[in-house]
């Protein structure tokens, strides 16, 4: 139970996210925001700023994190693109469709 504890309070805390992550998370953290359709819980905006900060204090390096972060971001948002278009068809015109035309138009 500690563990959920303190996980959660990892992932509220925007500061500490950032230092106990590190690259990898916060490149895992974008991917999922842009991509995934899980991660739109996910602080992505905030977690931004305070990378950026945190590259400004010389925790990060910026070149390295912008170049990280632009890329996790395409990649992100590439795999949802193709979630999409494959799930997508599937949703609208499979065997009990989502959402049928008229409750669209």
């Amino acid at each position: 139970m500690d563990f959920f504890k303190d996980l959660f309070q990892k992932l509220t805390n925007v500061r500490e996210l950032v230092q106990w992550a590190g690259y990898p998370g916060l490149a895992l953290i974008v991917f999922s925001e842009t991509g995934l359709l899980v991660g739109f819980f996910l602080p992505g905006d905030s977690l931004l700023v305070t990378a950026g900060l945190f590259a400004a204090a010389g925790y990060f390096n910026v070149t390295i994190l912008i170049f990280l972060l632009i890329v996790a971001a395409i990649l992100g948002n590439t795999t949802g693109y193709f979630i999409g278009q494959k799930g997508g068809t599937r949703f609208m015109h499979g065997k009990n469709p989502g959402f049928s035309r008229s409750s669209i138009c």
